[in-house]
Parts: C-alpha cells; structure tokens; sequence
C-alpha cells in the first residue's frame, strides 16, 4: 500500500511535466467551442465541434494500470501466503461469537447466545483511521512557478501502531424485556462506556435504517458512567466481561480490522484497475 501511493503521486508528476493533464486536455477541449451567431439576433450561442483532441483515455492511464496490476500482484501474494488467519476461529471457540460480514462493507457483526439473552457487537473497519499519521513513506511534490514538479520533502511514518481506538456497540436482548443497548470505546485494552440506553426491540437498537438510527439518537443515552457510584460501575465492568465484552474482545477486533481492511484493499485495487482500462 506504501509503495502504491508513493508511485501514484509520482505518475501524477510524471502528468504535470509533460504538460498533458485533464487541466490542459480541457483547456484543448474548450478552445473547439466555436461562437455562433444566431440568425436575425445579436445573441450568441456556443456550440460543440468534433474534435481531434478527444481522448480515449487519459495521458497516465496506461502507467496507473501497470502500478495497480503490480500492486494486486503483491498483495495477491501476500494474502495467499498468510492465508486465512488462525485467530479467527480461535476467538470464537474461545468466546462462542460468530463473525458476521459482507465482502464491499465496513460493517462487522459478532453475534452470540448467553443464556437467554441474545448480545450483538458492531464495529467499523473505518475505525482504522483514528490511527495518527498511517501512512509511511509518502513523497510530497509541488508544482513550482514554472509549471515544473520537485520533490519537496518526504514524509516517513514508523509502522501503524498496534492499538487504536475503536468505538463499537454492544446490544443484549432478552424475551419480554427492553433491550439493552450500549456504546464502548476501545483505548489500549480497556474498554470506556460512552452511553447506556434502552430500546423498545432488538431491531431498532440493531438496525441500519434511518428510522432506527432516529429513534437510538432520540432516547435518553443513561447516566455518566463516571458519576456512578463504585459498586455500581465495578458491577457493569464484571458484566462485560461475563459476556467477553473485554480485552479480549479489543485486540480480536484490532486484528480483525487490520485483516479485512487489506482484503478490502485488494478488491478495491481491482475494481481501480477495472476501471481505468475499461
């Protein structure tokens, strides 16, 4: 991925310098509309002519697919070498959640029975980006006075760091009883509540649609879990962790996020090469 965006940031001075661009390409463009007088009229219309100058594609294309298709490559090989991860199913014959997703989707799912109450985690591949400064090794270019494209400096990252924060939600729905809805954060192992509230079904605390995601925002989102007195926040931390809501949990999700995400990455750098020699 280092190399990927390294690469295309320099195709795009290559473009500059040779002073062919989409900028330029619609400079070309523009200058074919002819000014046209209308008959028995003083007004002017502009009308489109064809062209010459129109291209197929653009002047860089031919370089990016070559980039994408050595990027796919590498990556293609990494995923195949490292297969499919042993801690998956390690976490889950250790906590009993199931994974659920969808290939294209950012959304992760774990679901589990603890007697008889049903609890759901969701989770955001996104949450990858609350990670300072990720990107390593990129060159910075800038186009000086005279049209020409120079290295200005080079930024150098260490590796992403292990731990990021990670807001998530945990729901525990039972027969007969308002479900239990809560949003945690993440942070170095430790798990912070952010809001404790309680809604009217297992649906609307877990769906996507807009009506319930109205209807979360609207109810009373509990008390600060700081304010509450000790016993009661030492009960509702031995809660958690009863049901693996717990370090545990925050470091398979870290994993797991930085899994998907390349996966993720892969499909999107061939739909990336798709499109350019489309």
């Amino acid at each position: 991925m280092k190399n990927l965006a390294r690469i295309i940031v320099a195709s795009g001075a290559r473009a500059v310098s040779r002073n062919s661009g989409r900028a330029r390409q619609s400079a070309l463009c523009c200058s074919a509309l002819g000014a046209h007088p209308l008959k028995g009229s003083g007004a002017m219309i502009r009308s489109l002519s064809t062209s010459p100058w129109t291209r197929a594609n653009g002047s860089v294309d031919n370089d990016l697919s070559h980039t994408l298709s050595e990027e796919i490559k590498y990556e293609a090989a990494q995923a195949a070498e490292e297969g499919e991860p042993e801690f998956i199913q390690a976490f889950s014959n250790k906590t009993g959640f199931k994974v659920k997703t969808e290939a294209g989707k950012n959304i992760v799912v774990l679901t589990k029975q603890f007697g008889n109450e049903s609890i759901t985690v969701t989770f955001d591949v996104q949450e990858i980006l609350n990670v300072d400064d990720p990107i390593a090794d990129i060159s910075v270019y800038r186009e000086n006075d005279q049209g020409d494209t120079t290295k200005e400096a080079e930024k150098r990252a260490d590796d992403a760091p292990e731990d990021f924060p990670i807001h998530f939600t945990a729901t525990f729905a039972k027969p007969n009883a308002p479900v239990f809805y809560m949003e945690l954060e993440s942070s170095e192992g430790e798990i912070g509540v952010d809001h404790m509230r309680f809604m009217p079904d297992e649906a609307t605390a877990t769906g996507t649609d807009m009506a319930s995601e109205w209807t979360r925002g609207q109810a009373y989102c509990g008390p600060i879990f700081g304010q509450l007195s000790d016993d009661l926040k030492e009960n509702i931390d031995a809660f958690l962790s009863e049901r693996n809501i717990d370090t545990a949990l925050t470091l398979f999700m870290q994993d797991y996020i930085e899994f998907k995400e390349q996966g993720e990455y892969l499909t999107w750098l061939q739909k990336f090469k798709g499109f350019i020699d489309a």
